[in-house]
């Protein structure tokens, strides 16, 4: 049974679409305050993002896009350690060393293919926060990677090149929480590092939905007004999804005891209905 442990919950944007996938491992984090080991795929991704943000950090205060391959690389390096710290889930085939040769030549790819095309930001790694009135949910809130007068755009590292259409929702938060701090938003872009054998990066421009988005956050908070009345098992509220892209013991420190996925569904039964 989840546990409701905490009562100022910050949404952040790249939790919205993971509620939907699977709100029983959803309730388990941010409800009962549960933590997964990270795995390696991610921490790369944090390890370029902290390469990108040394770049372009230099680059604001000297207002000359010059990349130092050492300085970013170590920049990198260090924020991979520090994920490391957290007993680090390995991707299969994968070790350390690979792990570190891919932030090398993700770092590179970044250089190459994004640093040219991309005009010098005006902020990076900017944190907004909106505050929502909530008994559960305090805030939604998230980090910008880089921001311009009118632009705003992610840097995702993935294996293969993603779709667009994937990061609406989180993307759109963004937006959403940069305008309401004062930025005019008129450009989302995705500034993607496809990690394959010869790694590359592109500019990716796409469609923000802000209407949709917040519809998302308020089924959130619509479906955590049930949690705080009880009207019904908290299983039976938040259940599980063993059909979600991330079921399954690679992606979600849950797997092994999730009554959804062994199909072992054991939860207090209904209140008893009033007959007419």
């Amino acid at each position: 049974m989840i546990k409701i442990n905490n009562t100022d919950i910050r949404l952040r944007p790249s939790t919205i679409d993971s509620f939907f996938g699977c709100s029983y491992q959803w309730g388990l984090t941010f409800l009962e305050g549960r933590q997964s080991r990270p795995n390696n795929r991610a921490a790369i991704g944090t390890a370029v993002h902290a390469a990108a943000e040394a770049f372009w950090t230099e680059t604001i205060a000297s207002k000359k896009k010059e990349p130092n391959l050492s300085m970013m690389t170590d920049a990198a390096m260090e924020a991979w350690s520090e994920e490391a710290k957290k007993d680090m889930k390995y991707s299969k085939e994968e070790t350390a060393g690979t792990s570190a040769a891919v932030i090398l030549q993700g770092t590179e790819a970044f250089i190459e293919d994004i640093v040219p095309f991309a005009k010098i930001p005006n902020a990076v790694e900017e944190f907004f926060e909106v505050p929502l009135d909530h008994a559960l949910v305090t805030s939604i809130g998230g980090t910008v990677d880089y921001i311009t007068d009118s632009t705003i755009a992610d840097l995702k590292t993935s294996k293969r090149k993603p779709v667009v259409q994937k990061h609406s929702t989180q993307q759109s938060i963004y937006k959403f929480l940069a305008q309401a701090n004062g930025i005019d938003v008129k450009h989302n872009l995705i500034q993607s590092v496809v990690l394959k054998k010869v790694p590359e990066g592109s500019i990716i421009g796409m469609e923000a939905n802000v209407p949709h988005a917040k519809k998302l956050v308020n089924h959130i908070l619509d479906t955590l007004d049930l949690v705080i009345k009880d009207v019904a098992p908290i299983e039976t509220i938040l259940r599980g999804n063993p059909g979600y892209t991330f079921c399954g013991d690679q992606w979600c420190d849950f797997y092994k005891e999730c009554p959804f996925s062994k199909g072992k569904i054991d939860v207090a039964p209904p209140v008893q209905k009033i007959k007419l």
